[in-house]
């Protein structure tokens, strides 16, 4: 590394890229090997760590294509949103200005082409939820930079909970008129094909009323094995982290636990949505065995916190980002249940229901 020319280049660099650069890889199940290389070294070294990661992500939200620029977003996204105290890297003057000139629309790309209206989308939504982050920490000078970016972004945008209101009227009278004729289209289809057996829904399997997927277990057998090897190995590293945490320290103050538990979080996302479509055959018990591993784990987590994380958080699944079994196979569905779907349903017509039990 040259004195004033080059940059610090370690493998934070190497494992960044490969995680913006790659679709296979899921990037919460890859955040905990990466912090545990940004924390390597002394203090000093942290900073010049952060500052590397920070150029990273920069640079491929500048030179990368559209894959990529919306994958540095989340990557950056939940190293904030998951509280992760990176103060050097959340403060990178370059890193904001780029940030925020995208969520301005006012910045271009190495081709200097305007970003894509999704991507800055969501940076606006993104920003507006770091600014209220770093309010609720107080002031953290850690998220200083942050809640400066957020308050510049709201001031141009006029923002909603839940969403904001960029560019939401373009084209709306145009896809209105659309909608409508669709709709009355698809009323015309119904009535004429009223009494055809498509129209019955009793002609129909269970999971095509309910809009089951289904997926190739041939072509997913490798895959699923390699799940649940890693899910067990996930719930086992959790574990094993929090026996070592210091006595009356909470498991959420705890770095090494907290980047584990966003591990075994992400697992269990993957193992929900597989047990949605197994349905029988060698790999259901396997999969509901490493689901109660990682339940227990995560359980343990949020006994040892402070109830800022909880289990819903694992159960929510509807990632924008799409489903992680759909890669492979685009039958599979990109929403996912929640564990409460897999709980029997009490029905009046069951004999062996608890409705008939014999009193005693």
């Amino acid at each position: 590394m040259g004195l004033l020319t080059d940059h610090q280049h370690t493998a934070i660099t190497d494992r960044i890229d490969a995680i913006v650069s790659s679709p296979d890889r899921t990037i919460e199940v890859e955040l905990a090997p990466l912090l545990q290389t940004m924390r390597a070294g002394n203090e000093l070294q942290h900073g010049g760590n952060q500052a590397e990661a920070a150029r990273c992500i920069r640079k491929k939200l500048k030179y990368g294509g559209k894959r990529e620029q919306l994958r540095a977003l989340e990557l950056l996204n939940l190293l904030i949103s998951q509280r992760v105290r990176l103060g050097v890297m959340y403060n990178d003057r370059k890193l904001l200005e780029r940030v925020e000139g995208i969520a301005m629309n006012s910045a271009r790309d190495s081709q200097g082409n305007r970003y894509d209206k999704r991507i800055v989308r969501q940076c606006v939504l993104d920003v507006v939820a770091w600014a209220d982050l770093a309010k609720e920490t107080g002031g953290s000078r850690a998220y200083a930079g942050l809640l400066v970016m957020g308050d510049a972004v709201q001031q141009k945008y006029e923002v909603r909970k839940g969403g904001t209101s960029y560019m939401s009227d373009e084209g709306a009278g145009s896809s209105g008129r659309r909608s409508s004729k669709t709709n009355g289209g698809r009323r015309r289809r119904s009535r004429r094909g009223f009494m055809a057996d498509d129209a019955d829904d009793t002609v129909l399997t269970a999971d095509e009323r309910y809009g089951i997927p289904t997926i190739n277990l041939e072509q997913q057998a490798p895959r699923i094995r390699n799940l649940i090897s890693d899910s067990l190995a996930s719930a086992i590293a959790l574990r094993n982290t929090l026996a070592s945490i210091r006595p009356g320290t909470a498991s959420t103050e705890d770095e090494d636990a907290t980047a584990q538990f966003i591990q075994a979080r992400a697992m269990r996302r993957k193992v929900l949505r597989y047990l949605q479509v197994v349905t029988g055959g060698e790999f259901l018990g396997s999969l509901i065995h490493a689901n109660e591993e990682l339940v227990g784990a995560l359980t343990q987590y949020d006994a040892l916190g402070d109830g800022a994380d909880d289990l819903s958080d694992a159960d929510d699944l509807s990632d924008d980002a799409g489903s992680l079994i759909s890669e492979s196979s685009s039958n599979v569905s990109s929403v996912a249940p929640s564990s409460a779907s897999f709980a029997p349903t009490a029905r009046s017509d069951d004999p062996f229901g608890d409705q008939n039990r014999i009193a005693n």
